[in-house]
């Protein structure tokens, strides 16, 4: 009995699986990569606004922005937004320069 065609075929249907499972991997990695990116440019142009004028109105853009930073960003960007929002809390505005400039990274 020759098990040499039984074999190959064996080979080729795992392969095929495998293959399958590392494709459907790296789609789903590549996806929440590119949604993370769409939710820190959001941000970052909320902060911008934010930046030129706050107003009261601009409050829930803020918050909105920071909350989207915490979640997706690095945690160098954590860190960032985390003093941001502290100075801001302390004396009622502070500098986004080097939060921006760590965004305009991505």
């Amino acid at each position: 009995m020759n098990l040499e065609p039984l074999i190959a075929l064996a080979s080729a249907v795992v392969g095929g699986l495998v293959a399958h499972l590392l494709s459907g991997r790296r789609d789903r990695a590549n996806k929440r990569k590119e949604q993370r990116g769409m939710y820190l440019i959001e941000a970052y142009r909320r902060l911008e606004d934010c930046s030129q004028q706050f107003g009261a109105a601009d409050k829930g853009k803020l918050e909105s922005a920071v909350a989207d930073i915490q979640l997706f960003g690095t945690p160098c960007q954590v860190d960032l937004v985390q003093r941001f929002a502290s100075d801001f809390a302390a004396r009622g505005g502070a500098s986004l320069d080097e939060l921006l400039a760590d965004l305009r990274l991505i």
